[in-house]
């Protein structure tokens, strides 16, 4: 019994290492490119569109100082809209620019905090400037940071998409109304 259960363990070695798939890959040739074949990995490495494609909801406009201003905001500000400001202000915004949009994000270096973050120059949302720029703006450098933002803010805009960035725009402009009626109740 031992020496038959000693041959099986033998015999049974001798064909887990006799069946390596790159050995009967090697051996046969339209398999040997089935295997190694040149692909690419989902994340791996995005490929960029050719140059004057449209996307299928239609071309994105180029935006820049000039035309923000000129931008209109479709969106009205209903509690869906905030609701749905909020849920991305807080998923792609608050870092850097925290839960009032003062600036004082966890990663600031205005945020108080000892060590301060690493980034210096956050600016306040709900200031007085920001406060009078148009949506267009605000909504322009939500799409493009780099060229609106003073190439500070990173590019928001191939994440935060469609009716997603008025809404963005939409909650921003409740954190300025809400730090209005804080300031001048606050000061009396």
């Amino acid at each position: 019994m031992r020496r038959r259960t000693r041959a099986l363990a033998v015999v049974a070695l001798g064909i887990v290492t006799a069946c390596n798939p790159d050995d009967v890959v090697h051996r046969i040739g339209w398999f040997a490119t089935m295997r190694h074949q040149r692909s690419i990995k989902p994340y791996a490495r995005p490929i960029p569109p050719v140059p004057g494609t449209v996307p299928v909801t239609g071309a994105e406009p180029s935006v820049n100082l000039q035309m923000a201003d000129r931008l209109a905001n479709p969106r009205t500000r209903t509690s869906e809209s905030i609701n749905r400001g909020r849920f991305l202000y807080e998923t792609y915004c608050l870092v850097c620019h925290g839960t009032t949009g003062r600036g004082d994000g966890p990663i600031s270096a205005t945020n108080g905090q000892t060590p301060p973050g690493p980034f210096f120059g956050v600016r306040s949302l709900v200031n007085d400037t920001i406060a009078r720029r148009t949506d267009g703006y605000i909504y322009a450098v939500i799409v493009s940071g780099q060229v609106m933002g003073r190439g500070l803010m990173p590019v928001y805009g191939d994440k935060v998409r469609g009716a997603d960035r008025w809404d963005l725009v939409n909650y921003v402009r409740t954190l300025q109304a809400q730090a209005r009626s804080g300031a001048s109740g606050g000061s009396r």
